[in-house]
């Protein structure tokens, strides 16, 4: 059974006639009707009754009837789907989600996309540094957020900067640096670090590469749900946290916050150079509106 099977059922059922179902799909009405009697002997049944006088649907034919349409209206939907994927208006676009891109650039340029495609769908997958990475690897992903230190392996990818910002260790204010306005990370080597998020989030990742650079392994405590709820338990003394400066609002009495010696965290989004998606494409070019950065200028070869 093919499809043009279903469209010349189809039209014989709206019809109710053999010939002006020939003369709407442009074929012999013999052709038709050998067809249509092909179908009838595969599906093991009779789909119309038919005499000299007239064209009728059997009840095996209404019921084949009622299938046909919503099959042949799904190859339609099927079809218009893929021509807008390849005209870069449809299809779906995922993004591997990360706790940083909640503000920025990022949230403006999915409402920009959004205007821009609106027959596009739009999927955030939240994912740890290393499962993005895994992610865009295995195809599974369009778009990875990822600071630059975990990207410097990865030929494969192109990325572009969209944030950066000096990374602060947040302290209570009864801490022993407390009165200090700068530590090292290595000083804090015997220190609690608080956690938003699961275990397997990538602020967890993030902070355990910043802290074995500087020659130690991180101790963490038990994850908490929201940055908020984070800044309360450092307050507490219960621990310590690493932060972009853009996440902290204005000073609390209760805590302090200390410029480090590390580098500012680089966040940049990255794709594979191989991936083809027209949407993909759209969406890292209002990025680069967003952030002002100019497309890289590829070099030709003497």
């Amino acid at each position: 059974m093919e499809l043009r099977h279903l469209r010349y059922f189809q039209a014989v059922a709206r019809h109710l006639n053999f010939t002006r179902a020939a003369d709407q799909l442009h074929v012999a009405q013999p052709a038709l009707s050998r067809q249509i009697m092909a179908l009838e002997d595969e599906l093991g049944a009779r789909l119309f009754d038919r005499n000299r006088q007239r064209v009728q649907l059997t009840d095996a034919g209404r019921t084949f009837f009622t299938h046909v349409e919503k099959v042949l209206a799904e190859v339609e939907m099927a079809r218009a789907a893929v021509h807008g994927v390849a005209g870069g208006d449809g299809g779906e676009l995922i993004i591997g989600n990360d706790w940083r891109i909640s503000v920025g650039v990022v949230p403006d340029a999915i409402a920009e996309f959004h205007r821009q495609c609106p027959q596009a769908e739009v999927t955030l997958r939240e994912l740890a540094t290393h499962e993005q990475s895994a992610a865009l690897h295995a195809h599974k992903i369009h778009i990875g957020f990822l600071p630059r230190v975990f990207i410097a392996r990865h030929a494969e990818f192109e990325q572009l900067t969209i944030l950066k910002s000096e990374l602060i260790v947040v302290v209570p204010a009864t801490h022993r640096h407390a009165g200090r306005r700068k530590v090292r990370i290595a000083e804090l080597a015997d220190e609690t670090w608080l956690q938003a998020g699961s275990p397997e989030h990538s602020y967890r990742d993030s902070v355990t590469q910043i802290c074995r650079l500087a020659g130690f392994s991180p101790i963490f405590g038990k994850p908490v749900e929201s940055i908020s709820t984070m800044l309360s338990v450092i307050a507490s003394g219960a621990g310590i946290g690493l932060m972009p400066r853009f996440l902290l609002g204005n000073r609390q009495r209760s805590l302090r916050f200390l410029r480090t010696d590390c580098d500012p965290l680089e966040m940049n989004a990255v794709w594979r150079r191989d991936d083809g998606s027209l949407l993909r494409r759209r969406f890292v070019g209002i990025l680069r509106e967003r952030t002002g950065a100019r497309q890289p200028v590829k070099k030709r070869r003497a």
